[in-house]
């Protein structure tokens, strides 16, 4: 039924070839044929049914009121014309109408459903990108990266409405979000889709209330009694802020695998980014030189074994990995800052409210760490028992909040 639909949609705009136009006017004639025949086989039924009940009329009463009978089949025929019309009306003209009002309410509506060409003169070749999955991937990052944001579907519905598919993952297992974007007005069933799973006190640092991390002895028999082969998504709480620096350092102490650090920032949730090299896919759909880092992918590589980029090298402009990490927090706020119609839809309140944004939050946000500097209050991993059991060893770790885990074989191996 949907291909016929798109099929007329194409003869009303004009877009079919002879012969499919002639199969499309084949049908409105039968379409025609039918509606004469319907109109004289309903006339005939009711003329019928109302010559035998006039019949039984004059029997009993002896007489018929012929004008009143001349008026009520003639009433009776005006109505039907009319609504045989408007059939006619609702299955012709109709979908020409709306044909034209789908692409008017796209327009007029936020789209992300657009690409842009991008030149690559060095290859020469032509890349088309979507400027809405890089800006979702730098918004997913910056408020919910412990999720691990793979990628998203996109699907346009037509007169402004879309579906939309955000996909994240943690160890390989995927979870989709889907979401409707209806006229500006975003529908969602997971209300917490772009934030984190941690609650906002799963952290000691800046906590008014009382933190549900637990302390390091706690956490220590509570780990004790995990199985061996469990993996656990956790929240690890620093002492105090720790510069890039010193979260560097921090991090190259523990292999393994490192989720999300949440940086200082004024607010009630949680501000940080990725600290591994994710890479958005999409090196040629911004400005490198406007947003440097952005991308850590782009920084992260390794000449070769011996050779470490992060080392500072002015002659190669090469950075250390902090002040990598600084730049890149910088980067993906200021790059938001100036996608306001995006943030609009994706942080405008409750579903299918009024689309407020709260611009003041971001520029608060750049001022606070270009005077103060990116600092971390602690990080998310996703790691063994005895992964972490070390880091409670370490004098800067204050205690640990354990979200979830499961059991991973391959440990066995």
């Amino acid at each position: 039924m949907k291909r016929y639909e798109d099929k007329f949609e194409k003869y009303l705009s004009g877009e079919l070839n002879s012969e499919e136009r002639g199969e499309i006017e084949r049908d409105i004639e039968k379409f025609r044929v039918l509606i004469g025949y319907a109109d004289q086989t309903l006339d005939e039924e009711i003329y019928e049914k109302e010559e035998k009940e006039g019949e039984k009329k004059r029997e009993a009463s002896g007489k018929e009121d012929e004008l009143s009978r001349k008026i009520s089949k003639a009433v009776g025929r005006k109505f039907r014309n009319y609504l045989i019309g408007a059939v006619a009306a609702a299955i012709c003209i109709v979908p020409a109408l709306l044909a034209g009002l789908s692409p008017l309410l796209d327009w007029m509506c936020y789209s992300p459903d657009q690409s842009v060409e991008i030149v690559d003169e060095e290859k020469a070749s032509v890349i088309v990108v979507n400027p809405f999955a890089l800006d979702m991937s730098v918004y997913m990052e910056l408020f919910c990266g412990d999720k691990g944001f793979v990628d998203l579907s996109l699907w346009s519905e037509g007169y402004g409405r879309y579906t939309i598919d955000v996909r994240t993952q943690i160890d390989g297992e995927v979870t989709s979000h889907m979401l409707e974007l209806v006229r500006n007005h975003l529908y969602r069933n997971d209300l917490n889709w772009n934030r984190s799973d941690f609650p906002i006190n799963a952290f000691t640092y800046k906590n008014s209330g009382k933190s549900c991390s637990m302390g390091k002895e706690a956490a220590r028999k509570t780990l004790e009694k995990a199985p061996e082969l469990m993996k656990i998504r956790t929240a690890v709480s620093f002492d105090g802020l720790k510069s890039m620096e010193e979260l560097v350092d921090f991090m190259e102490q523990y292999d393994t695998h490192y989720l999300y650090c949440p940086v200082e920032m004024e607010g009630y949730r949680y501000w940080g980014f990725t600290p591994v090299k994710r890479g958005y896919d999409y090196e040629m759909a911004y400005d490198e030189e406007e947003y440097p880092c952005l991308d850590l992918a782009q920084y992260t590589k390794r000449e070769d074994k011996e050779a470490d980029i992060y080392e500072e090298d002015e002659a190669k402009g090469r950075l250390s990995l902090a002040a990598v990490y600084e730049k890149h927090v910088e980067s993906m706020i200021r790059y938001l800052m100036e996608r306001e119609d995006f943030l609009k839809i994706f942080e405008g309140g409750a579903p299918g409210g009024k689309n407020f944004l709260n611009i003041y939050e971001y520029r608060e946000a750049l001022d606070y760490i270009q005077e103060h500097g990116v600092k971390s209050y602690g990080v998310v991993v996703y790691a063994a028992k005895e992964e972490l059991l070390k880091m409670l060893e370490d004098s800067s770790v204050e205690g640990i909040y354990m979200l979830d885990g499961k059991i991973d074989l391959k440990f066995g191996e």
